[in-house]
């Protein structure tokens, strides 16, 4: 009964295993085995909570156990999980013997796999006294601890019964963890924008302040490039659709300019709006709060938030990325390479250490200025001659 309760003991672990493992992504379910002789080839050994068994290793194993072809009795859930053994575990200890126990964390078609088995005669009741040698009785239930009783039943007429614990499948359901919205952290609330040659991302819907009225732009847009001035620039344009009955649409022109050779500059974002009348007004020149430089191939990040200011006209873009020529990855989306950061080199944290460490330097080289100061004495009395005098001078 030892080996049982260390057998248990992994099926506990196994719950927590459960929440990493891939083993509830398909349609392997837990099996246990108890009864009939001991096989030393056999015997119970450690459990790895991660193993999943295919259909042939768990054949293959039955085949080496049933050689005899002893009773088997098999017990058919629609739904196993590990977890139903753990809670119904003091169910389970009644019955199940531990020299000969035998624990699978997940097995393929292990249902299948035991109406397969050859020289067995299959037999489907809910209830019987005894079962015969080469007699498969496969008795579906719905409750775990209906197990106690039906097999303590058949035991008594059939000293060499097998017995085996599975399920049909296992759909396993968490409904009592919930996953609550983040206000602001929706993953359809991300703003991203894939042309030709940008690529451009914000974690929320970019906001729009004219004077006192402040508008969120909508996340439908539609997206074009145009060459910028010189060679290797580009100009994104984002058209919006429009918020009220005077706007029909809303105009945003990032304009990317190579001023360095090898860097990208986002200096400025032309913002203008069509009115009801189809004609462009509100036209500005919106200046950045930070300088937006990158080298090509790299992409730029600023987890603050990003101002393009002009007047009362503001456009801020919270955690904000862009690149320009993004190398595309799996099903031609593409990915933002290393970036450089809004946050300079030389942060607070840093000229905070530089700063104490400065004040613990000179600490030290004042000490070791004292140590080196040190004069010792240099001259000592002879008792057997004259008496050393030392003038006010030395």
């Amino acid at each position: 009964m030892t080996r049982f309760h260390g057998v248990f003991c992994v099926i506990l672990l196994l719950t927590v295993a459960f929440e990493i493992s891939p083993i509830h992504a398909d349609n392997a379910v837990p099996v246990l085995l108890w009864g009939g002789s001991v096989n030393s080839d056999l015997a119970i050994s450690a459990v790895n909570p991660f193993l999943k068994t295919t259909s042939e290793e768990f054949d293959l194993f039955l085949r080496k156990k049933l050689e005899n072809s002893p009773p088997v009795l098999l017990y058919v859930k629609d739904n196993l999980c590990i977890e139903d053994l753990v809670r119904h575990k003091q169910h389970l200890q009644k019955v199940v013997t531990g020299d000969s126990l035998r624990y699978f964390p997940a097995v393929e078609k292990a249902v299948n796999t035991v109406e397969d088995l050859p020289s067995y005669n299959q037999t489907y009741s809910d209830y019987v006294d005894s079962v015969s040698d080469g007699q498969l009785l496969i008795m579906p239930i719905s409750n775990l601890d209906i197990i106690s009783e039906t097999y303590k039943t058949i035991k008594d007429s059939t000293p060499n019964l097998v017995a085996l614990l599975t399920g049909k499948s296992c759909i396993y359901r968490r409904s009592e963890r919930v996953k609550r919205d983040a206000s602001g952290n929706d993953a359809s609330k991300h703003f991203i924008v894939s042309s030709n040659r940008v690529l451009l991302y914000s974690s929320q819907p970019l906001s729009l302040k004219m004077g006192e009225k402040e508008i969120e732009l909508p996340l439908k847009f539609t997206v074009n490039d145009e060459p910028g001035t010189k060679r290797s620039a580009s100009n994104l344009i984002l058209l919006f659709n429009g918020t009220d009955a005077n706007i029909l649409k809303h105009k945003l022109v990032f304009m990317f300019e190579v001023q360095t050779a090898g860097y990208y500059t986002l200096k400025t974002a032309n913002y203008s709006y069509y009115t009801s009348k189809n004609t462009i007004d509100n036209e500005q020149s919106l200046t950045a709060n930070v300088d937006i430089v990158f080298p090509f191939n790299f992409s730029y990040h600023c987890s603050q938030n990003v101002i393009f200011k002009k007047g009362s006209t503001v456009l801020n873009i919270t955690d904000f990325q862009v690149q320009l020529d993004a190398k595309q990855v799996v099903n031609n989306t593409k990915k933002f390479n290393d970036a450089y950061d809004c946050v300079g080199f030389t942060t607070i944290p840093i000229w905070t250490g530089i700063f104490v460490t400065a004040i613990l330097a000179l600490i030290m080289i004042w000490g070791l200025a004292m140590i080196i100061d040190i004069r010792t004495m240099d001259r000592f009395d002879d008792p057997k001659g004259k008496t050393i005098t030392i003038s006010a001078q030395e």
